[in-house]
């Protein structure tokens, strides 16, 4: 069984150290870590990513929209592009955007 590249750190430009934990999977570089084969992110990009999702992820398990219509909707309350719209690739500063955003889409449902 093959193993995806582990992820490189945006800090030094090498490949994260990949270690076991008892919480599966985990990569660390510079103060920076994942949780599988993620983004390496620090704790405040962590944090906001976490909340970004707490709020975002009603939308579809909710069952008012499907999960790809609550990517749309996003999108459209961000003007971002759908791809730019997932919360692991994003900065803790955008991710900080997301739960507006949300309360937007709430209010057009």
């Amino acid at each position: 069984m093959s193993r995806k590249p582990r992820p490189i750190c945006p800090v030094c430009g090498q490949r994260a150290v990949r270690s076991e934990t008892k919480y599966g999977l985990r990569h660390d570089c510079c103060g920076l870590w994942s949780w599988g084969n993620k983004p390496l992110a620090d704790a405040d990009t962590h944090k906001a990513r976490s909340e970004a999702h707490r709020v975002f992820d009603v939308l579809w398990r909710s069952g008012h929209l499907s999960r790809g219509e609550a990517y749309q909707a996003l999108s459209w309350a961000t003007g971002w592009p759908e791809a730019d719209c997932h919360m692991m690739h994003m900065p803790k500063e955008r991710a900080a955007l997301v739960p507006a955003a949300v309360r937007r889409i709430w209010a057009a449902l």
